[in-house]
């Protein structure tokens, strides 16, 4: 008898519970219709992407319905699905597996991205048809690292590539911004990239005295050179260049892209391969 009561009391108690839980109120956010015939789909681990898998296609979409690409796959593919980490920097990797085959497969996927290089410094050929966009920090010590690399590069490529330099001072980075405004304020004067290497190499003892120790030591006039760092035009084109780096997916520094391209390998072969293939595209379009 004592167990029934306890049993009564338990459903009694469930049934307030449930009459007092709150109702949900839900309301469509978003649609679109697919190109296709849709068979599964996955989101981007930012949820700025939709990837949907029709018969014999991948179509990324963006969150609005904005039919970005598509990209020929199995026909047998019917499952999708997309893993990452976007805190850490880790780019989405797209599996695919099919249900008759038992076949599964890794997608790796980018965006070719526009990136605005009108005031940026550059080396090589103001014509050249390949651009090497970097995105670098002066306190960044991988940044440092790729002055010889681009060296080779320009070395291989004197008449088809050129290198252009973004700010994209990291926050945590105390000296990030008043360097790169510093850079600007050489470059004014003719010595950005002289002042850049300067700066990469006295990045552990970067400060306000260092600034104008290094721009002394170029020769440079040095009340424009104050002035320049002053200008609030400084900083508004690192802010523009930080801004284009987000619009281009840029979440950390070295970023590199070769006609807007994001480059996974760095070494010399690597951004060699980038440029062969960007230089026969332009070729098969002639």
């Amino acid at each position: 008898m004592r167990i029934k009561t306890f049993f009564l009391t338990f459903i009694c108690a469930m049934g307030i519970c449930l009459t007092a839980q709150a109702e949900i109120d839900s309301e469509i956010s978003n649609s679109f219709k697919a190109a296709d015939a849709p068979l599964d789909l996955a989101s981007s681990v930012n949820g700025k992407y939709v990837f949907v898998l029709s018969k014999g296609s991948v179509s990324i979409y963006t969150n609005d319905g904005k039919l970005e690409d598509a990209i020929a796959v199995d026909p047998s593919f019917n499952r999708i699905s997309v893993s990452g980490l976007d805190l850490a920097n880790l780019e989405d990797k797209i599996f695919l597996s099919s249900e008759s085959t038992g076949k599964v497969q890794e997608l790796s996927y980018s965006f070719i991205v526009s990136i605005d290089i009108t005031n940026a410094p550059f080396l090589g050929m103001p014509e050249a048809p390949v651009s090497i966009v970097i995105f670098s920090d002066f306190q960044c010590p991988y940044c440092s690292k790729l002055g010889p690399t681009f060296d080779d590069i320009l070395k291989k490529n004197p008449e088809t590539v050129k290198i252009a330099y973004k700010h994209f001072p990291i926050r945590g980075h105390a000296q990030g911004m008043p360097a790169a405004i510093a850079a600007i304020a050489a470059q004014k004067q003719g010595k950005f990239w002289q002042y850049h290497d300067l700066l990469f190499q006295n990045m552990r003892d970067l400060k306000p005295e260092k600034y104008l120790e290094l721009a002394t030591s170029l020769g440079l006039n040095m009340d424009q050179f104050k002035k320049e760092m002053a200008d609030p035009q400084s900083m508004a084109q690192v802010n523009k260049d930080q801004q284009d780096g987000i619009s281009a997916g840029v979440k950390g520094t070295p970023s590199v892209f070769i006609n807007g391209r994001k480059v996974k390998d760095r070494t010399v072969p690597g951004m060699q391969k980038l440029i062969d293939e960007e230089l026969a595209k332009i070729k098969s379009h002639q």
